[in-house]
């Protein structure tokens, strides 16, 4: 069985089984991908942050785009998930837990990378969460966010500014990527 086909299985698995942390319809497609991926910048040193990773869409073109794996750190709250992705790319550092919880480490990264449905949470945690990813980038690194939203899931917190970087009409359900930075 291609692994698209059993991406949108498992995602469809997980979405049937709890529903309230799966935040979409269905994994997201390459354009997305490749559009979130093309935001970060592989020769910056460090690490990168991807939250909330799914079925590993974004991971696979973070590889593509020229992150080593082992840079790659994917925080996954879904237990499912985490296995199956820490199966599928056996180098990258996958966390079981909860993205929101990621200013407990200290590590500064070349770019946070961000599936989560932001939306889907009170203004005041989507704001803590951008504040304290922000604070965990290295100078001039993004924070990357796709939204389904019109407009950013979070207003660019003092100091920091937020850019539509894509629009994404080849996924399910069309989508924006939004980058965030500190001026």
């Amino acid at each position: 069985m291609p692994s698209r086909v059993r991406d949108h299985l498992r995602f469809l698995g997980r979405l049937i089984a709890d529903p309230s942390n799966v935040g979409a319809i269905a994994p997201s497609g390459a354009a997305l991908a490749r559009a979130m991926a093309a935001e970060a910048e592989p020769s910056l040193c460090g690490a990168v942050l991807e939250l909330g990773p799914g079925t590993g869409a974004i991971t696979a073109a973070l590889i593509l785009r020229g992150f080593a794996p082992w840079r790659i750190t994917a925080i996954e709250y879904d237990a499912h998930f985490a296995t199956a992705l820490q199966a599928r790319f056996p180098t990258i550092n996958v966390v079981q837990g909860d993205a929101f919880a990621l200013a407990a480490a200290g590590e500064r990264f070349a770019a946070i990378v961000s599936s989560l449905p932001l939306l889907n949470f009170p203004l005041a945690r989507r704001k803590a969460l951008i504040d304290s990813a922000l604070s965990r980038l290295l100078p001039g690194a993004p924070y990357i966010q796709f939204s389904y939203g019109f407009a950013p899931p979070v207003a660019a917190p003092e100091g920091a500014c937020v850019k539509l970087a894509a629009r994404v009409w080849r996924n399910l359900p069309p989508a924006r990527v939004w980058v965030y930075r500190r001026r």
